[in-house]
């Protein structure tokens, strides 16, 4: 099927007053030769676990292979030996299939293309360096690491770019033989053009890029790796990828790819850059900075829906019919509103409390439905056995967590945190609180105790039992402060947290009353709280 034919029966499906993707018909259009369906990559390199940045240049190409029928190849670049870090390639897919992104084609999938990871791609590199070499499109440079770093180290005193002089450029054929008789160390570097390179780029238009400021750059290094620049071209060329979604911080490297596809006498693919994500200080996202990972949201309780509706925030790219906080929408709803010509050119600052609304919402959704409700009442009851060592009922975690759903519930760790611990272990009292309990404070709350057992089924609410704590105090003529005071260390040792009236409604009336009677009915100290 012509992608052409594919893109109109999206747009006959999509909803109400969406109008066609100027830049998808575009791209479709200038793919109809090829007759051939979109293919896209996400190629994230393993030097650190999946943050935020790379689960957003993900997203953006799932959805569009989505909206038009294409293909999602998973690629991963390990070419940079020396920063890879043990278990990023687990972590990249363990993060891509919870976020309900799945490749299509990648290393544990498979595909026509295999395999998909660069380390095992080498020797095809090297064939296509040696024939950029053969053609004159690429040279070996025998300079050594001491004179590069000098160079650098004067371009600094100068107050200059550092850049590669082009030195092996002008080497003799007798000089290069000559040296590689020797087995000098050498690297391979491209001839590029000192001239300004025309970019059509799908999200920020036609862009002129100049690289006469550069130096030759390297394709394959010392140790026989490729860099970024050749591998990429050539697994792109390789694996029949028709569009490029990647971050706007490598469109002034487009300029080499595209001097490489022209050496290599290929049709490049369509280039669609993406803006940055910034934090709310306007420091960019980086996984060499400390970034939270993907997974690290997972443990911290947000959910996939929460993550994927909060990244659609930052940068556009879609058409929208409500306001963007009414409803989380599905990845399939995503993908039919999705539009490149609508994503923004400039750098989008990430709103963090609005991921904690949207995790809201995938919380009270998952409450809603009663098999997602079971899996989550089950896992609350799982931290609960493991964090505290306390087995609790399903009736009672149901009860804490319908109770919390409405008011405080953005995430399961909410239910953990320490104003909340008392919910699931009957706590020491806080040494800090004050002095232990008196006689007349154990009988006082022995007093609440059998009043608050006295109130009617049904009925055991904040309201009856802030109005059965005021009948205790006017009949003991107590002081209802230092009393709620007690009731509080009684209940849950500590001075802060909910209010006695929520405590109550928290643990019910039986386990409210029984941790009063327990207080109440240990030996005592001869002083008051009045």
């Amino acid at each position: 099927m012509e992608v052409r034919i594919f893109l109109s029966q999206a747009a006959r499906s999509a909803p109400p007053l969406l109008a066609p993707s100027f830049a998808l018909v575009t791209a479709t259009k200038r793919h109809q030769s090829t007759q051939q369906q979109p293919r896209l990559r996400f190629a994230p390199s393993p030097t650190g676990l999946l943050h935020l940045g790379g689960l957003r240049t993900a997203l953006y190409n799932y959805l569009m292979c989505r909206k038009t029928g294409g293909t999602f190849v998973l690629r991963i670049e390990d070419t940079d030996r020396a920063r890879l870090v043990p278990g990023a390639v687990e972590n990249i897919q363990d993060s891509l299939e919870w976020m309900g992104l799945k490749p299509d084609e990648g290393p544990r999938y498979g595909g026509p293309f295999a395999p998909y990871t660069q380390s095992e791609r080498l020797d095809l590199y090297k064939e296509k360096a040696e024939q950029l070499i053969e053609t004159g499109a690429a040279y070996r440079c025998y300079c050594s690491p001491l004179r590069l770093e000098l160079m650098r180290k004067e371009a600094v005193k100068r107050g200059e770019q550092s850049r590669y002089d082009n030195r092996c450029r002008s080497l003799s054929s007798a000089e290069q033989t000559a040296k590689h008789t020797a087995k000098e160390p050498f690297v391979i570097r491209l001839k590029m053009d000192p001239h300004v390179y025309e970019l059509q780029d799908e999200v920020y238009g036609p862009t002129s890029l100049r690289v006469d400021q550069e130096g030759d750059p390297v394709l394959i290094k010392s140790d026989g790796f490729p860099t970024y620049h050749l591998a990429n071209v050539v697994d792109d060329h390789e694996m029949r990828i028709t569009h490029v979604l990647r971050g706007i911080e490598w469109q002034m490297s487009t300029p080499k790819h595209l001097r490489l596809y022209e050496a290599l006498g290929w049709k490049p693919p369509l280039f669609a850059h993406l803006p940055l994500l910034m934090n709310a200080d306007g420091s960019k996202l980086s996984k060499r900075k400390g970034a939270q990972e993907i997974m690290e949201y997972k443990k911290l309780g947000y959910y996939p829906d929460a993550l994927v509706n909060f990244l659609t925030l930052a940068g556009g790219g879609f058409h929208r019919n409500e306001p963007i906080s009414n409803r989380l929408y599905r990845l399939d709803e995503m993908a039919d509103n999705f539009d490149l010509a609508l994503v923004n050119r400039n750098s989008c600052q990430l709103n963090f409390p609005k991921l904690e609304e949207y995790n809201r919402q995938a919380v009270r959704l998952r409450l809603n439905s009663p098999p997602e409700k079971a899996k989550f009442l089950a896992e609350v009851q799982r931290v609960v056995k493991e964090k505290y060592g306390t087995d609790v009922t399903a009736a009672v975690v149901r009860h804490v967590v319908e109770w919390a759903a409405e008011s405080r519930l953005t995430n399961i760790n909410d239910l953990f945190a320490a104003d909340l611990e008392f919910v699931w272990v009957s706590k020491p009292r806080d040494e800090k609180a004050g002095e232990p309990f008196t006689t007349e404070t154990k009988n006082l709350l022995l007093r609440v105790a059998d009043s608050m057992a006295g109130i009617p089924d049904g009925l055991f609410d904040r309201s009856h039992v802030q109005e059965h704590l005021q009948t205790v105090v006017t009949e003991a003529a107590t002081d209802l402060k230092k009393l709620m005071h007690a009731i509080r260390l009684a209940v849950c040792g500590v001075t802060k947290g909910p209010s006695v009236g929520e405590m109550a409604e928290i643990l019910g009336q039986r386990e409210f009353v029984r941790r009063l009677r327990t207080v109440g009915m240990t030996p005592d100290v001869n002083q008051s709280i009045n």
